[in-house]
């Protein structure tokens, strides 16, 4: 493993251990189905749960291990490198709802929650984006008005990963409507099944083994007890899960460019042109060096990132945006030119690459865009943005 030298012994230890599961339930087989059909990775995630890597975002006193950000982000790059969906569920579907649900939940929520997450038997989706509320996120207009013990949620959610297979969905609402549209939001744990609730999944084009779903809930009703976190407070409890989000989507995107890299250079060591190896082209050579360059830095940009995440430096929001940015950006930029190295062969299924290509795209929009990333940048360097 070139990128070796950039982990701890205890690291390399993670993903050794990872790379052996992988091998068995996480193949370039298995990869290809869950994504001709459309099929959520159940087995692997399963085998993940069962050699206990679903308790690492919980903490111990439910049942968990209590992770370093650090070691959570070796994690999500050793699961990316051997499949891009999986190292997005384990964060969409556990690590998301763990931190919070532990950060935010009560201790009656806490204990039915987070044994469950432990041991891989829940699922926790989270609902935030709609039509009318994407990068601007606070301007969500689904509503839930008390009504004696209970609130009654009316609205659409949209772009919602997991959906489909979650056993609860944390959904953002508006509970009252003050002069800022920050102000007056809560979030609920509401039950998928729930009266109410309809779940449609979304065709898309890449990313195709974990659902992307339109949620519509209809006076569906929640006890007020399922509302996670301050009533009315739900904006600065969503901004202080920032940037771990972005900080472990950062690590997926620098685990699949590692996997993209391997992919790359054993075919420019294989495939020949004018009797060579295509890899012996200096213009070939010189795009897959930069493509490891690129990992190098990813993968430095994502540990600057989770160290200063673990030590509660207030720098960590910025450095977690800084390394997305670059991450998500460097990895489509080499999986464009890794179908270019491939040629035709890139432009069909035939190849993993392909899948590369249509998958990174998400990357760069999903837990925040580019775009919004540039801004939560500029302004922590002082600019009036």
């Amino acid at each position: 493993m070139w990128w070796s030298g950039q982990l701890t012994d205890d690291q390399l230890a993670i993903v050794t251990a990872l790379d052996g599961l992988c091998s068995q339930h996480v193949t370039a087989k298995h990869c290809e189905l869950w994504d001709r059909e459309k099929t959520y990775p159940v087995d692997a995630m399963d085998a993940l749960a069962a050699n206990s890597w679903a308790a690492l975002a919980v903490p111990p006193a439910y049942g968990g291990e209590g992770a370093s950000a650090q070691d959570l982000c070796v994690v999500h790059m050793a699961l990316a490198r051997h499949s891009l969906a999986v190292a997005q569920a384990y964060y969409s579907l556990w690590v998301l709802g763990a931190e919070a649900i532990s950060r935010l939940g009560t201790e009656e929520q806490r204990a039915q929650w987070l044994p469950r997450l432990a041991a891989g038997q829940a699922r926790i989706a989270f609902a935030l984006t709609e039509p009318g509320s994407g990068s601007d996120a606070a301007a969500l207009s689904t509503r839930a008005d008390a009504d004696g013990d209970a609130l009654v949620i009316s609205g659409q959610k949209v772009f919602i990963t997991g959906a489909a297979v979650a056993d609860m969905i944390v959904t953002a609402v508006r509970t009252s409507s003050p002069g800022r549209k920050q102000d007056g939001l809560s979030l609920v744990m509401v039950d998928p099944r729930a009266a109410g609730v309809t779940i449609r999944p979304m065709d898309k084009i890449g990313l195709k083994a974990i659902d992307l779903c339109e949620v519509f809930y209809d006076n569906v009703r929640v006890p007020v007890t399922d509302v996670l976190g301050p009533l009315n407070g739900a904006w600065p409890a969503l901004n202080a899960g920032l940037a771990k989000e972005r900080l472990f989507l950062a690590a997926v995107c620098a685990g699949a460019l590692f996997n993209l890299v391997d992919e790359v250079t054993t075919y420019a060591q294989n495939r020949k042109s004018f009797g060579v190896a295509i890899g012996s082209h200096q213009l070939i050579a010189a795009k897959i060096v930069r493509m490891r360059v690129a990992a190098d830095a990813s993968a430095g940009l994502v540990r600057n990132a989770a160290e200063l995440l673990d030590s509660g430096d207030p720098l960590a929001a910025e450095a977690a945006s800084v390394a997305k940015l670059f991450a998500s950006e460097a990895y489509v930029s080499a999986a464009r030119d890794g179908v270019q190295i491939f040629g035709g062969a890139g432009f069909t299924e035939d190849v993993p690459v392909a899948r590369h290509y249509r998958d990174c795209k998400y990357l760069e929009i999903g837990g925040g865009t580019s775009e919004v990333q540039t801004i939560v940048i500029g302004r922590g360097m002082g600019l009036p943005l």
